[in-house]
C-alpha cells in the first residue's frame, strides 16, 4: 500500500509544474496591458508633438480685377502669389524640445503604474504563499486530530472515555474540518488571482513555488535610488520651464516670405516680400517668460512638499515593517516553545487522565491561534513591504 501511495505522489509531482516568481513576472512583462498602453501613449505624444510644431503650409493667394482705364480699352488684371512662414533660427527646434520634455515627464510618471502593478503581483504571490502555508498547517492539524479522534472512538467502545468527551472531540473535529475547507478555498482564490493578473494559463496541477519569497527583515534601507522616477520627472519639468524662458527671450520668432506676380493691362510685375513681426510692440514674450518662471517656482514647491510627505510615509512604513518582523520572530519562538515543550506535556497529561478534554482542546486551540496570528502578521508584513517598494519607486531593496 505504501509503495502505491509513493508511486502516486511521484506521478503527481512529475505531471505538476512549478511556477516561480520570476516566471510570473516574465509573463507580466510580456503581456502587461499597462506597459502596452504606455508604449502606445509614447508614440501618440511624439506624433502629436511633431504635428503641433510642424512648419506652416505654403499659402497660395490670388486676386482678379476688371479695369476700365480712361482713354484705353477695358481689360482684366490679376495677381497671384505664394507666402511661407519660416521659424527664425532654432525657434521651431525649441518648441519641439519643450513638448518633448513635457511628454517625457508625463511618461516617467506613467512608469510608476507599471512598477506598482509589478509590486502588486509580487505581493499577491507572497500572499498566496502564506495562504498555502496556512492551508498545509491546517491540514496537518486536522489529520493529527482525526487520528486522535479515531483512537478515542476505539477507547469509547471499551468504555475508557465518556460519551460526552467523545462528543466534544467530534465537535472539534468537525470545526477543524470546516476551517480547513475555508482555508483551502482562500488559498485557491489567491492562487487564481496571481495566474489571472499575470495572464498565465491556470491549471490545478500547477503550483507556485514559494521557495523564492523575500526574507523577513527588520531593517529596510532607503537608498539613494529611492523616488528616482519622481526626481527624474521633476527634472524634466524644470528643464521644460527653463527651455520656455529661453524660447521667449528672442526678439524675432518667425518671418514670412512672399513671392507675387501682378498682371496689369500693360505691365507685368514680380514682387518679393519679407514680413517681420515687431515683437517689442507686444508684451506676449515677456508674459510667457514670467509665466514660465512662476511655474518653475510652483513646481519646485510642489516637489518639495510631495517628497516630504513621501519620505514621512516611507519612514512610517519602515517602522511598521520592523515592528512586524520583531513580532514574527516572537511568534515563531512561542510556536517552537509550544511545539517542543508545552504540547507534548499537555498531550501526555491528557492521555494519563490528569487533564480534561476541555483543557486539552483549549491548549491546542491556543497553539493554532498563535500560528494563525503568525501567518496574518507575515501577510501584513509583505503587504506593507511592497507598498513601501511602490512608494519609494523600486522593485527590490
Amino acid at each position: 500500500m505504501k509503495i502505491i501511495i509513493i508511486f502516486a505522489l511521484l506521478l503527481e509531482l512529475s505531471i505538476a509544474s512549478t511556477v516561480r516568481l520570476k516566471d510570473v513576472l516574465a509573463s507580466v512583462d510580456d503581456q502587461n496591458h499597462i506597459t502596452q498602453r504606455v508604449n502606445h501613449q509614447r508614440l501618440y505624444l511624439k506624433a502629436n508633438n511633431l504635428a503641433d510644431n510642424a512648419s506652416a503650409p505654403i499659402e497660395l493667394y490670388g486676386m482678379g480685377t476688371k479695369a476700365y482705364p480712361i482713354g484705353g480699352r477695358e481689360d482684366y488684371e490679376y495677381s497671384v502669389g505664394i507666402s511661407k512662414e519660416l521659424s527664425w533660427r532654432d525657434t521651431k527646434a525649441k518648441d519641439e524640445k519643450i513638448g518633448e520634455l513635457a511628454n517625457e515627464a508625463y511618461l516617467l510618471e506613467e512608469q510608476k503604474k507599471i512598477l506598482n502593478f509589478s509590486n502588486s503581483i509580487k505581493n499577491l504571490y507572497h500572499q498566496h504563499c502564506m495562504d498555502y502555508k496556512n492551508y498545509k498547517s491546517a491540514k496537518q492539524n486536522y489529520q493529527e486530530f482525526a487520528k486522535l479522534y479515531t483512537k478515542k472512538s476505539k477507547a469509547y467502545k471499551y468504555h475508557e472515555i465518556s460519551k460526552s468527551e467523545l462528543m466534544q472531540l467530534k465537535i472539534e473535529k468537525n470545526r477543524l474540518y470546516a476551517k480547513l475547507k475555508e482555508i483551502k478555498i482562500i488559498q485557491q482564490i489567491s492562487k487564481k488571482r496571481v495566474y489571472m493578473l499575470s495572464r498565465m494559463d491556470y491549471s490545478k496541477s500547477s503550483y507556485l513555488s514559494c521557495r523564492d519569497i523575500y526574507p523577513i527583515r527588520a531593517n529596510i534601507s532607503l537608498d539613494r535610488d529611492s523616488f528616482d522616477i519622481t526626481k527624474k520627472a521633476h527634472q524634466k519639468r524644470i528643464q521644460g520651464t527653463q527651455a520656455t524662458i529661453d524660447r521667449y527671450s528672442k526678439s524675432i520668432e518667425y518671418v514670412t516670405l512672399s513671392i507675387q506676380y501682378d498682371k496689369e493691362i500693360d505691365i507685368d510685375k514680380y514682387s518679393l516680400g519679407l514680413s517681420i513681426p515687431l515683437s517689442f510692440t507686444s508684451n506676449k514674450s515677456e508674459q510667457k517668460r514670467a509665466s514660465a518662471m512662476y511655474q518653475n517656482s510652483s513646481l519646485d514647491y510642489e516637489y518639495k512638499q510631495s517628497m516630504l510627505e513621501k519620505r514621512t510615509t516611507a519612514m512610517a512604513l519602515r517602522d511598521r515593517l520592523k515592528s512586524d518582523a520583531l513580532m514574527i520572530k516572537s511568534l515563531k519562538q512561542n510556536i517552537n516553545n509550544y511545539k517542543r515543550n508545552l504540547l507534548p506535556l499537555i498531550k501526555k497529561s491528557y492521555d494519563l487522565g490528569e487533564n480534561s478534554v476541555i483543557e486539552y482542546l483549549l491548549n491546542r486551540q491556543n497553539y493554532h491561534q498563535i500560528k494563525q496570528e503568525l501567518f496574518a502578521t507575515q501577510k501584513r508584513y509583505y503587504q506593507r513591504l511592497f507598498e513601501l517598494y511602490s512608494l519609494i519607486e523600486t522593485k527590490d531593496n
